[in-house]
């Protein structure tokens, strides 16, 4: 009779710690995965160069990136709808790291979170027995005292265990003999499980943790497009850049003529040219802000200084922009013999 009582009590022991292990696990590997993400994320930061600062630091990584691939069409989407351009951006490098670079240390963090875990479980198991033993608790109070212990380490919902916290289990300490001995199986397969787990199921949210880290504002100048390098997204004041672009990238040209206007916002401002509104409305540009709209936004101020970087594309795209923005490069629009001067590898070392 005793031997048959026995029996009856590891298969219910058995079916008890079945259960709760096909509840554990999907658990262990999602609190894994929630972890995980903010470890890249974090060593991104701290690795990747185009990550270590603030926006201004994220776009000279992306001009670099733009100038090394001579890629119009990214140089486009980059102008014209830059925010999505930079959000694929960092989709893209978070792709790249955990493929390559990040593999490796993708495998450690997998191992900490999980030698972690496994300490945490394996504590709480003997710590739910001894107290359940002392307690003389049943397969109910067990459940919650080990629910409990887990409570701050593991998405691991009680209620989800109400089918078995009925069953009677008097023998705690072969309990917890059970459970301790799937623990090695059962980590295992969740390490198998995390390994094997798409890239792309942790992007986005690696990809929203580095785009909060790299927030700012998006406005860009009406006349060239260069974005506002404010790093707050709704900052009061103007918006402003430390330095503007040729108004040919943003296909401005001449008044009642096909050819671009190469000079720059800051240089416009301190000459005696007119800003020629859609409704044939001329305002000096030295009084830029009375057009109104975004103009009037724009903190644009007088300077002749200029970065080489959008003479260089300027002139390396120039039949890829006529073609776009069907102007042209001729008389008051032609390009200085001094821009045509200019190397790829004099912009990068300039940006670097």
């Amino acid at each position: 009779m005793s031997f048959k009582i026995s029996c009856q009590g590891a298969t219910s022991i058995k079916t008890f710690v079945d259960f709760l292990w096909n509840k554990l696990t999907p658990a262990v590997s999602n609190t894994i995965r929630k972890k995980m993400a903010p470890q890249i994320a974090g060593d991104m930061r701290a690795t990747c160069p185009a990550f270590s600062g603030n926006r201004s630091n994220l776009e000279k990584h992306i001009l670099i990136s733009l100038a090394q691939e001579e890629n119009f069409n990214n140089y486009w989407q980059y102008l014209h709808n830059p925010q999505s351009f930079v959000k694929n951006y960092i989709e893209n490098q978070i792709k790249s790291y955990c493929s390559d670079k990040g593999s490796e240390k993708m495998k450690t963090f997998l191992k900490m979170s999980l030698d972690a875990i496994k300490n945490d479980i394996l504590s709480a198991i003997h710590e739910a027995t001894e107290i359940a033993k002392d307690k003389r608790s049943t397969a109910s109070g067990w459940l919650d005292l080990f629910c409990d212990k887990l409570r701050s380490d593991l998405i691991f919902p009680r209620k989800d265990l109400i089918s078995i916290e009925h069953q009677e289990i008097k023998d705690m300490e072969f309990l917890k003999e059970a459970m301790c001995k799937a623990l090695d199986p059962e980590m295992n397969r969740v390490e198998q499980n995390c390994l094997y787990m798409p890239v792309e199921e942790m992007v986005p949210e690696i990809q929203k943790m580095l785009s909060e880290h790299l927030s700012g504002c998006w406005k860009q100048c009406p006349c060239c497009r260069a974005i506002c390098t404010n790093t707050i997204p709704t900052h009061d004041g103007d918006h402003s850049v430390p330095f503007h672009r040729p108004q040919a990238v943003n296909g401005i040209s001449w008044y009642k003529t096909n050819n671009f206007v190469l000079d720059y916002c800051t240089s416009l401002v301190a000459s005696d040219c007119f800003l020629v509104l859609d409704n044939d409305r001329h305002i000096p540009y030295k009084n830029y802000r009375q057009a109104g709209g975004d103009y009037a936004t724009w903190s644009i101020t007088p300077d002749t200084s200029a970065q080489p970087y959008w003479k260089w594309f300027v002139c390396h795209f120039r039949s890829k922009l006529e073609e776009k923005y069907q102007k042209r490069f001729i008389d008051k629009g032609k390009i200085p013999d001094a821009w045509e001067k200019i190397t790829k590898q004099n912009v990068l070392d300039d940006l670097k």
